[in-house]
């Protein structure tokens, strides 16, 4: 097994005393030296570099979790198998493997200890002594300098791949263990057995050992406060957690606890269906049958290399809103090293699961905390863009297929346009809206949109509400429709942040309908028809209604209706102000223009009836009836009671009239 330690020219720690019990996990420190270890040849030697102060920061404060001590020492093993293959290949003389390349665990209840096994390169004394007695002297990485030459001219030797390289993750065995030994015998030619033993206590002890063939077993001594990694479903579990994927089978008291095929480094030609199903099943915590809407296999070599194996739900996850919620994992060299990294995609695409393992991360003593984010922005980048592609090609290929996908995850795309400069244009492509033409339930993307503009139209026209239902009888949409011209319906709360963002599509400018003037001509068939005058309704009900709205003017969208509210353009409209009210948002309401319909019978009467009487209660009253419809086209009644009576009067002037009796 390949251990390391850690320079103890750069540890910055200072000499301490025996260690206290709190630096030993709560464990009174055991002795570094027994009856067994004084025999012929043993020798005590100190830690160097005031190893008890890195000591007590791996036991209490390097690591997030307890359990990844094993990782550690199974990632060690597995470097060491792979030293031994590599050193096989370039150096004569070292001796053979003792059986097939594997990770034996043993676990002893009633001892109280976890073994962990391997045949892999083995140490000598003096990599003994200088692994595993100096924290952060990485065996890995000197392994590495040494051996680099002797890659670059053996072709199959290949690329040596190695988790560790920073030093401390033998000493994680310490969070768990009051005693550990080690045994272990190098591959190299004469080299003889070393049997090294610590409590972690300031101090270690070499040993002639008696393994006969080569590679290291580990002994660790748990502590009584974890007697639990004796349990055997236990480890099994944590195994599949971060090592599921080690290319080397890991044992568990002679069952095979890890799956070792690692799908994400296959060529996508040899990946089954039923493979990917399994694996999608195997990420997501999912159940028999579910199955991924879609698979995005990379294998990027530049500018970072990586290997990625991603997924798209058929649904939104049932954890998507949740604190703790799954991801994307990310994987060093098979090794797992953040169960949801969040640095590997941006949240408008947090719904894609999978796996992402990359051979040039740079890591912290920890593994759990990432020293160089260049390289994970890179490899998002990388990510984000063949995500985009691949919705892209599936939209083209299988529009039925993306019409799923997009009813479960539409608005999280609308906010990667909102929030995703670099990539809107892309993002905005894959958008999808309802619109006047289409059927509820069913979409359109903006290029559909364009390309079915009649001739004459300049615009990209859509209105935004609460939900269909809404504003697909909105008397702003009376011209629109008349004329042909399709109406985009944004209904999702995300859509008034997006068309805040999305400015124009295809060089042609978005344009609410329910904001600023709009001006589309005379209706087709009142083409010669001059358009009537009804200048005194419009004084009469700007007079009437006073600073309750922002002005009064001729509509030039109205073809039914007698009145609509518009906002002016840049204002917040009736929509925006609702939701922001909704999430508990102050927002100053802005008030809106009030538009007449010069054809309509109200207005016209009304605009006579000011002429004859102006200032009159009846004209008062028919303005602020006038406003109380445009209100409750919107969903807004301001004051319900006065309403009712404005009714109830205009019903007895009415009814009056019907009977003859106007006075």
């Amino acid at each position: 097994m390949n251990t390391e330690s850690q320079n103890p020219e750069t540890s910055g720690a200072t000499p301490s005393a025996e260690p206290s019990v709190a630096e030993t996990g709560g464990q009174p420190p055991a002795p570094s030296t027994s009856d067994e270890t004084r025999a012929a040849g043993a020798v005590e030697l100190p830690f160097q570099a005031e190893v008890q102060q890195v000591l007590a920061l791996v036991i209490n404060s390097l690591y997030a979790n307890q359990e990844v001590f094993l990782r550690e020492l199974i990632s060690n093993a597995s470097d060491a198998l792979d030293k031994a293959r590599f050193l096989a290949l370039t150096r004569e003389g070292v001796a053979e493997q003792s059986g097939e390349p594997a990770i034996l665990i043993t676990l002893d209840e009633a001892a109280r200890t976890l073994t962990i096994e391997d045949n892999g390169i083995g140490m000598t004394r003096d990599e003994v002594v200088q692994n595993l007695g100096t924290i952060a002297r990485s065996g890995s990485l000197e392994f590495l300098k040494v051996n680099a030459e002797a890659a670059k001219q053996k072709k199959d030797g290949g690329k040596l791949q190695l988790i560790g390289q920073f030093g401390v993750g033998f000493y994680a065995a310490f969070m768990v263990a009051s005693r550990v030994d080690v045994q272990t015998r190098s591959m190299l030619p004469g080299a003889e057995p070393v049997l090294w033993r610590s409590s972690g206590a300031g101090s270690f002890t070499v040993a002639p050992g008696d393994r006969e063939h080569p590679g290291t077993k580990i002994v660790l001594h748990l502590k009584e406060d974890a007697s639990g990694y004796t349990n055997a479903w236990r480890v099994k579990d944590i195994i599949r957690k971060y090592s599921d994927f080690v290319h080397f089978p890991i044992k568990v008291n002679d069952e095979v606890a890890n799956r070792s095929a690692a799908l994400w480094t296959l060529p996508k030609s040899q990946i089954t269906e039923e493979q990917h199903a399994e694996f999608f099943q195997h990420v997501t915590g999912g159940y028999e049958g579910d199955k991924p809407l879609l698979t995005v296999h990379l294998s990027i070599d530049a500018p970072v290399q990586f290997h990625a194996l991603l997924y798209v739900p058929e649904k939104v996850p049932d954890d998507m809103f949740r604190k703790e919620r799954g991801g994307v994992r990310l994987y060093a060299k098979r090794v797992l090293i953040v169960e949801d990294c969040d640095k590997l995609t941006p949240m408008h695409l947090r719904f894609v699961r999978g796996v992402v393992d990359s051979e040039d991360l740079s890591l912290n003593v920890s593994r759990e905390m990432l020293q160089e984010n260049r390289t994970l922005s890179q490899i998002e980048q990388q990510i984000v863009k063949q995500v985009l592609k691949s919705l892209k090609d599936l939209s083209e290929s299988d529009p039925e297929r993306y019409a799923t996908f997009w009813k479960e995850f539409g608005r999280f795309i609308k906010e990667g346009a909102v929030n995703d400069w670099k990539n809107k244009d892309a993002i905005v492509e894959l958008c999808r809206f309802e619109s006047m033409s289409t059927e509820a339930g069913k979409v359109i993307s903006l290029r559909e949109y364009v390309e079915k503009m009649p001739e004459g139209q300049k615009e990209i026209y859509y209105v935004t509400g609460l939900g269909r239902r809404a504003v697909e009888q909105s008397p702003h949409l009376e011209a629109f429709r008349k004329r042909g011209y399709d109406v985009l319906f944004l209904i999702d709360p995300v859509d008034e942040w997006l068309v805040k963002v999305l400015n124009e599509f295809d060089k042609r400018r978005l344009k609410s309908v329910t904001h600023g003037d709009v001006d589309l001509g005379p209706e087709p068939e009142k083409k010669d028809q001059p358009e009537a005058s009804v200048d005194a309704a419009v004084a009469a009900v700007k007079a009437a209604l006073g600073d309750r709205v922002k002005d009064v003017r001729v509509s030039r969208r109205l073809t039914d209706s007698a009145s609509c509210l518009v906002a002016a353009e840049g204002d917040p409209g009736a929509n925006f102000e609702r939701i922001m009210k909704s999430i508990n948002q102050s927002t100053e309401e802005s008030k809106r223009i009030l538009e007449l319909n010069p054809s309509h019978p109200v207005v016209k009467n009304l605009d006579i009836l000011a002429g004859r009487e102006p200032g009159s209660e009846r004209v008062k009253q028919w303005s602020e009836l006038l406003l109380d419809q445009a209100l409750l086209v919107e969903g807004v009644v301001q004051e319900p009671a006065q309403l009712v009576r404005r009714i109830q009067d205009l019903l007895a002037q009415v009814s009056t009239a019907a009977v003859g009796n106007q006075p």
